[in-house]
């Protein structure tokens, strides 16, 4: 591949071609999520993401947020991959096990949990009658536009 000459451009140029429109405020109602969560396809990783108006998948640029349902007696498959989670328990109980280490960490409604890239994780919902309804926020849309998306299961 043979290496490419670059081009420029004056500064001003380059401010002009990244001038953005400020965003307006969004709200998601918890009654219409909650019925298309219950509707939804529960895939392993994922139900039903947020996106802002106009946007491409993402609550603001680069981030995205989803919701994850667990269902009981069900887990998820031990994974990693190149973007971080925020993780937010809507409600139900369950456990976060960091693979690596063979550590659990019990979860509840309310609690709050940061899964950094690179660490192999999975959840369990170990009840009997309740999901494990999970708010997930992630770069992963930042990831993929740096070409950076990267992902392993079963690690």
């Amino acid at each position: 591949m043979p290496v490419q000459s670059g081009s420029q451009f004056p500064y001003p140029e380059f401010r002009k071609r990244h001038v953005q429109e400020r965003p307006e405020p969004v709200v998601w109602q918890w009654e219409t999520l909650a019925k298309e969560i219950e509707a939804g396809e529960h895939t392993e990783y994922g139900t039903v993401t947020l996106a802002a108006p106009g946007g491409d998948h993402e609550v603001i640029p680069g981030t995205s947020m989803t919701f994850q349902s667990v269902r009981p007696g069900e887990s998820t498959t031990p994974h990693t991959h190149s973007w971080w989670h925020l993780y937010f328990v809507r409600s139900g109980s369950g456990v976060l096990v960091f693979d690596e280490s063979a550590e659990t960490v019990s979860l509840g409604d309310g609690d709050i949990v940061l899964i950094p890239a690179w660490h192999v994780h999975h959840f369990e919902n170990r009840g009997a009658d309740t999901d494990l309804l999970l708010l997930n926020m992630s770069n992963l849309p930042q990831m993929a536009g740096l070409h950076n998306k990267f992902s392993k299961e079963n690690a």
